[in-house]
């Protein structure tokens, strides 16, 4: 097969799909803006520090797994499942709430708040494993053209459910539990994944399902940019080039045809298919320039959170501190319905923190840590001035 591949981007879908279409004969090529591969799964590293940037950690590694049979090449990373999975403190409490993914051990955890917490998380876990089984290849891992097509999809899924596609997460969880704690602590991934569990719908229940039942979190021996150099390796011995710094910014087509696509140096760049690897929304609006992803379009859609991130290397170690720790306040229902439109202060900000020398030594100096804290707040059309980002890093 001689027909040519260019893929715009090089995350992880860019830099797999290069891999799937060169085993299957196709010439692939790739072009990125930036100066090294990875997308939102990339690396920082200064003064002997090394920190991932974007995921900390993942589930359904069983993609990985199909993924390397499909290419026919062994796995060039090393998955390491997590177990406890995270911690969780709230503000004005002393104790931690340590989520494992043994149901015994997770049931002591809040015994004096959820006295039939196992009881009633396998009723949550029952349903929402059934949930993920009867959705997933008919919902999930499937693209949508229209929402009428998306709305089609949904009349296959069995009545039962219905009720769940009705329902937001926090709704769901009461269902089945009376401690506020346990609550926000099982909905804190739509909260933490750029919602919150007031308007995130239901279904999203099913990812406390593959949590702590289907397949778990996992993170990679060295840490998660790991992936990516794994990845590049295969690339090299593909013979898939990569041209870094190279940014496209217009195309040549009509309507039905991408012809070219040119990049900001004026090079123009030929392919019989083209994969864009790039922010969906961003392409349309900025290289397409199609009418309907306008910058005006764009600033009404409902998007997720921002996330104010620092990297922290420090001296000495931490104590108290696992790998995945999350820092919540007294006010969760206040705090996740105004932080989105910034109508609440942030002078007591709910946090993430990730500790990933506490994994892999490595990405500190002897002795030290690495740090990266996430905590969510109004994007730009909110908050267009963050003069004071320095207030919010020592809050």
């Amino acid at each position: 097969m001689n027909k040519k591949v260019l893929i715009v981007g090089t995350g992880l879908a860019g830099l797999t799909t290069a891999l799937r279409l060169s085993s299957l004969g196709y010439k692939v090529e790739m072009v990125e803006k930036h100066h090294q591969a990875g997308g939102r799964l990339n690396q920082l590293k200064k003064d002997g520090f090394t920190w991932d940037i974007g995921p900390s950690f993942f589930s359904m590694s069983y993609e990985f797994d199909e993924f390397f049979k499909f290419c026919g090449i062994d796995p060039p990373f090393e998955f390491v499942e997590l177990d406890p999975l995270y911690t969780v403190r709230f503000r004005n409490k002393n104790n931690k709430y340590t989520i494992y993914k043994d149901l015994d051990k997770l049931a002591e955890q809040f015994k004096d708040i959820e006295p039939d917490f196992k009881s009633n998380m396998e009723k949550l876990l029952k349903s929402s494993g059934s949930f993920f089984h009867d959705t997933e290849n008919r919902v999930i891992k499937k693209n949508y053209n229209s929402v009428i097509h998306w709305l089609a999809t949904l009349t296959t899924v069995p009545m039962v459910h219905f009720p769940k596609l009705t329902r937001t997460v926090w709704q769901e969880l009461d269902r089945y539990f009376e401690s506020k704690e346990v609550k926000q602590i099982f909905s804190l991934v739509a909260f933490f994944l750029g919602a919150t569990p007031f308007d995130t719908p239901g279904v999203y229940t099913l990812l406390t399902y593959t949590e702590l039942v289907h397949d778990g979190y996992y993170n990679v021996k060295g840490g998660m940019y790991r992936i990516v150099e794994g990845l590049l390796g295969e690339i090299d011995k593909a013979g898939i080039k990569i041209h870094y710094n190279t940014e496209i910014v217009g195309f040549k087509g009509d309507k039905k045809n991408l012809k070219q696509l040119t990049d900001r140096d004026g090079k123009v760049w030929d392919a019989d298919i083209f994969v864009i690897n790039s922010d969906a929304a961003g392409f349309r609006h900025s290289v397409f320039r199609r009418e309907n992803f306008s910058e005006e379009k764009l600033d009404k859609m409902k998007w997720t959170l921002a996330p104010f991130t620092m990297y922290l290397g420090v001296k000495g170690k931490i104590e108290g501190l696992e790998h995945h720790n999350y820092f919540l306040g007294d006010n969760f229902e206040e705090y996740a319905s105004k932080i989105f439109k910034n109508s609440i202060t942030l002078d007591k900000p709910y946090y993430y923190v990730n500790v990933n020398s506490k994994f892999n030594e490595e990405m500190a100096p002897a002795g030290h840590e690495n740090i990266f804290i996430l905590c969510p707040v109004p994007d730009l059309r909110y908050k267009p001035d963050w003069s004071d980002r320095e207030v919010l890093a020592n809050n």
